[in-house]
């Protein structure tokens, strides 16, 4: 066996009822470590190309890495699929406990294919699967269905993900739940519902089995000691607030979604300190902390009674209190905390939600739809005029069914020039941070295999000389110019490529804090692989490459994926007034850097060589 993983991976075919292991080379994960990079080499391999994202052909994936259960920050685990959101490669990752309990049941993969003639849920327990009857749950929010299935198994420890309503309606918006956590983005959650896969359920009792148990134990304590100790600022954000703690730094600096991306500043947003992280934490009754997690930037809620009222729901993350909040003109936090609630019993993606229905806001300002066109009146800041809303999206009924899918798919279905509000690029509705000011995104929205994703560059953080750097030696990192896209554009790529290699290996991209442990040690004392840095980044580039390869061969354009105008225009207003960002240039110069042809982003025969993906990816069209 592997060190450090199972060595072996589970695929179900629910239109069979067939299950059966595989066992894994060593050098499929010394290429390709875990997560989504095992995730891509997999399917790149077993999925035909132009299948269907909502069909029996497309394979979904829940994989984890090396360094998942082992104790270190951040047990996470990847989602991924072909995405019906862009029609290309598709991920989300998510936190909570399934990762560990999922490598605990003896696999460091589940790929699902195929769908079911009737709502089913798969149970993985300790090595034995079965496929078990779950129409009894359909219909069934999140956390009715967690309820239900842990009562129904007896056991209260078992780890679930599943989806809700809009899952099962197949909303593209939809999103995979587990645990106060979920896989957002791509449009993974309709995959699941479209399979009449209602939940993914692990129950497992192994030990990761370690290279060298005794330094990895070091290497670990010295870590949590370091993160227990340190006075970091941002650490010490996420220990007190989570990520609400950086809403109202996010919008005087001119970064946070304000309407629909039309203001910026606070000078947009006044009432900013109404969603600040002081006023979220209020709600808060305990914190909740993913696996091996010393930080806990997640939180339960509690709040009153009546309409409003919200019991054991998720504490409010920036992107949500952002997206929902300030970018529709809401700054009511107890109807925030409700909508979130909703949102998550739903199985909705609280980015694209809150950007689709910002979008539909100012359709309806500027009289493109009706009331007689939408049933209810969609004013800014009406935030129960947003929460009926998310209960129509993720039911389809009335309008709820134009908006279900996210801003580009309603833009085309209202047309009449809606096009403009849309703030979406591929197909991805954009997360909360400003290209103009956080330029590191600005280039993953636009040059990462999975557009507009708020987790698609680290280099905010590389570059940051405030957050130490964990992977082993400090790169050093110049300071130019945000605004050159020249001197950007390679660092963004080489931080690309190491985003990829961290979360492949299981590990969240918050355990960028603490200076006293290399996660290159640890990979090396988990798997007794002799890593080094350079490998790392290699890794990463190698995983990159071939997600860039799977949305060339489903015929994506990635050369079409621009920013849209009102996130890319030069503006006089706002913090930064006058600042021009050459993104066409950053993004041509960023995959060169890659080893991609600089116009449309195909991966040159030289780059595939090198890493050793040539016979993999075959003939690129």
């Amino acid at each position: 066996m592997i060190k450090g993983c199972n060595g072996k991976v589970l695929f179900v075919d629910l239109t069979s009822g067939s299950v059966k292991e595989k066992e894994l080379p060593e050098k499929v994960y010394r290429d390709f470590v875990g997560g989504q990079g095992l995730g891509a080499r997999i399917l790149y391999e077993r999925m035909k190309p132009g299948a269907d994202p909502l069909g029996s052909d497309n394979i979904l994936g829940f994989v984890v890495g090396p360094l998942t259960g082992t104790g270190l920050h951040g047990s996470r685990f990847q989602v991924v699929g072909k995405s019906p959101v862009t029609g290309g490669w598709g991920d989300a990752n998510c936190g909570g406990y399934l990762a560990g309990e999922l490598k605990a049941a003896g696999y460091d993969g589940i790929f699902i294919t195929g769908t079911s003639p009737s709502p089913v849920y798969v149970f993985v327990k300790d090595g034995k699967t079965e496929i078990k009857d779950a129409s009894h749950l359909w219909g069934k929010d999140t956390r009715e269905t967690d309820e239900a299935l842990r009562d129904e198994l007896a056991d209260k420890n078992v780890r679930i993900a599943c989806v809700g309503p809009a899952g099962e309606n197949k909303a593209l918006l939809a999103c995979i739940r587990h645990e106060g956590c979920a896989a957002g983005r791509s449009g993974l959650g309709a995959v699941m519902g479209s399979k009449r896969l209602k939940a993914v359920v692990v129950r497992g009792s192994q030990k990761v089995s370690l290279a060298d148990p005794k330094r990895f134990e070091t290497l670990r304590r010295e870590y949590l000691n370091e993160v227990k100790n340190t006075s970091h600022p941002l650490a010490n954000t996420f220990r007190d607030y989570g990520t609400c703690g950086t809403t109202t730094g996010s919008v005087v600096v001119g970064d946070a979604p304000i309407k629909n991306w039309s203001l910026y500043g606070e000078e947009g947003l006044r009432t900013h300190d109404n969603l600040s992280g002081d006023e979220v934490i209020k709600y808060q009754v305990k914190k909740h902390f993913c696996a091996g997690c010393p930080i806990g930037c997640k939180g339960w809620m509690d709040q009153g009674e009546g309409r409003y009222a919200v019991r054991g729901g998720s504490k409010l993350e920036y992107e949500t209190i952002t997206m929902m909040g300030s970018n529709c003109m809401i700054d009511d936090l107890e109807k925030l905390n409700k909508a979130n609630d909703l949102c998550n019993r739903f199985g909705l993606d609280t980015i694209g939600a809150g950007a689709t229905i910002a979008f539909a806001m100012e359709c309806y300002e500027n009289g493109l739809i009706t009331i007689e066109d939408t049933g209810i009146d969609l004013k800014w800041g009406d935030a129960d005029a947003f929460m009926a809303m998310l209960g129509k999206m993720s039911q389809r009924e009335g309008f709820g069914d134009i908006l279900a899918d996210g801003s580009k798919r309603a833009a085309d279905r209202i047309g009449k020039g809606s096009e403009k509000y849309a703030m979406h690029i591929g197909g991805q509705d954009v997360p909360a941070h400003d290209p103009r000011v956080s330029t590191g995104f600005g280039w993953g929205y636009i040059c990462d295999p999975t557009p507009a994703r708020h987790t698609s560059s680290l280099y905010k953080h590389l570059h940051d000389e405030r957050i130490p750097f964990v992977l082993g030696p400090r790169i050093a990192l110049p300071d130019p110019d945000p605004t050159d896209a020249n001197a950007n554009a390679p660092l963004f790529a080489t931080c690309s490529a190491l985003d990829r290699f961290w979360t492949s290996a299981g590990l969240c991209i918050f355990a960028l804090v603490p200076e006293g442990m290399s996660v290159i040690e640890a990979m090396s004392a988990v798997t007794g692989w002799d890593y080094t840095l350079e490998e790392a980044i290699r890794t990463g580039h190698r995983i990159q490459t071939l997600r860039q390869a799977f949305n060339l061969r489903e015929g994506i354009r990635p050369s079409e994926w621009v920013l849209p105008e009102r996130l890319s225009r030069v503006v006089d207003f706002g913090p930064f007034a006058g600042k021009s960002v050459d993104f066409k240039t950053m993004k041509e110069e960023g995959w060169k850097a890659l080893g991609w042809d600089s116009k449309t982003g195909r991966p040159l025969e030289s780059t595939l060589q090198e890493l050793g993906l040539s016979e993999l990816v075959g003939k690129l069209p």
